[in-house]
């Protein structure tokens, strides 16, 4: 059977607030490397200078949030250790390779770091999906952390549209603001043009509370972008009444 063709993106997200890299595979993998840019200062190391034209070298700072296995690389660096947290979640268990460095305005607060971060992780995975045919297009994922569980639904559906609701108690989980995990999930919603619910159902951690969602919707996000291979029915479909999303 012949090979799928990967689905990867990296692109650069600049603004006046914020500078943000992204790579992903949708099927982890090995990732391309970040854009070239003068944001981010090049490896100065010989070896690490020519790696990083083939692919990804992990930020030095982000060792909390990197894991390189044989089938994924996953490395996180926004400046917000529970947002590192919540992405390297979501990457390990969608099946995503994932890489993001960010420089952002933390000096202010946390607001432009995280939206502009879930902006350009979205913008990547619409790049990454390319055009929707061929996919199951639904996802449901459900995922307990300890005393906390929580479920996602995603639609493929290019209509941009996000309804969370996870009954924060807190204010903020490290240095991450509560009122920005939502605003994030509908910032990534919106770029990467899906329709998504979140929900927890029960918690008593608002850590758990979160990580389980993110863990929720990441298969989700799996089992939505599984493509249907020839012979089986939906292979090349759009799979839409109208024929388009």
């Amino acid at each position: 059977m012949p090979s799928l063709p990967a689905r990867t993106a990296s692109l650069t997200r600049i603004t006046n607030e914020t500078k943000i890299q992204v790579s992903l595979s949708l099927d982890g993998g090995i990732l391309p490397p970040y854009e070239p840019t003068p944001h981010f200062a090049a490896p100065t190391d010989p070896a690490e200078a020519e790696a990083a034209k083939k692919g990804i070298v992990p930020e030095k700072n982000a060792a909390h949030a990197t894991q390189f296995t044989p089938t994924q690389q996953i490395t996180v660096s926004t400046g917000i250790g529970f947002l590192d947290h919540m992405l390297h979640a979501l990457a390990k268990h969608s099946g995503w390779s994932l890489a993001v460095r960010a420089k952002g305005d933390l000096f202010i607060d946390d607001h432009h770091t995280t939206e502009d971060t879930f902006l350009a992780v979205g913008s990547a995975f619409t790049e990454a999906l390319g055009a929707r045919q061929s996919l199951a297009r639904f996802g449901r994922g459900d995922a307990p952390l300890d005393e906390a569980l929580s479920w996602a639904v995603i639609d493929l559906s290019s209509r941009p549209w996000a309804v969370i609701n996870l009954g924060f108690r807190r204010e903020k989980i490290g240095d991450l603001s509560t009122e920005m995990i939502t605003h994030g999930l509908q910032s990534f919603a919106q770029a990467a043009g899906v329709t998504l619910h979140v929900g927890c159902t029960y918690g008593d951690n608002d850590h758990h509370r979160a990580e389980s969602a993110f863990k929720a919707l990441a298969v989700a996000i799996r089992a939505a972008c599984t493509r249907r291979v020839a012979g089986e029915v939906g292979a090349g479909d759009v799979v839409s009444t109208k024929g388009v999303l």
